[in-house]
């Protein structure tokens, strides 16, 4: 298992990564839209009202920024996606992937592989690859949205529904690969604890 600390190290810089967003960039741009949510903390997205009261909070903010010519919450969202942001879906996915890779390594060179544990790889290395793409474009559509340029012409509210599709099939990749690494894992643990007994 000593091979595996590149993966380790891995899932903890991703875990770093995804606390400091958390817990320093997001609240910050929040606290400027007085409390309101991102897009990025809700699995369920954003209805049409909701975006629609988010824009007005950004068009507020930006009014009030200019004025004491300080940095936006749009421009900081702006900033965030092409950040910290941008760098945090690959290592997510890397992490997911090496994290079901991990649970067929840990099964032992000699256990065979069964064909839903090796159906369940795919699966994992699928999703998040969806949560990738999903990731990726819905930043794209916020910024589109929600950005500084955007918040200068009239509200987009065909891009609503295309963000709140992106933004469940997100959380919902992510959630159902977490879940069959769960499987794997627990897969691989039955497995060895099986193997004694076989040999016995």
């Amino acid at each position: 298992m000593k091979r595996l600390w590149p993966g380790r190290l891995l899932c903890a810089l991703t875990a770093g990564l995804f606390v400091y967003m958390a817990a320093v960039e997001v609240p910050a741009i929040s606290a400027l839209l007085g409390g309101m949510k991102l897009p990025d903390q809700l699995p369920l997205g954003y209805n049409e009202a909701g975006a629609r009261a988010l824009h007005t909070a950004f068009s507020n903010d930006l009014a009030v920024a200019q004025e004491q010519e300080r940095q936006s919450a749009a421009s900081a969202y702006q900033a965030l996606h092409a950040g910290s942001d941008l760098i945090f879906p690959p290592l997510l996915t890397a992490s997911l992937g090496f994290c079901a890779f991990a649970a067929l390594y840990a099964r032992g060179k000699h256990a065979e592989t069964p064909l839903m544990v090796r159906v369940g790889l795919g699966l994992v290395l699928a999703l998040a690859f969806t949560y990738l793409g999903c990731d990726f474009v819905e930043n794209a559509v916020a910024d589109a949205i929600f950005g500084p340029n955007a918040l200068r012409v009239a509200f987009n509210e065909q891009l609503v529904f295309v963000l709140r599709v992106l933004t469940i099939s997100k959380f919902t990749s992510v959630a159902i690969a977490f879940g069959l690494i769960a499987a794997l894992w627990i897969s691989c643990w039955r497995s060895r604890s099986e193997q004694p007994a076989a040999d016995g």
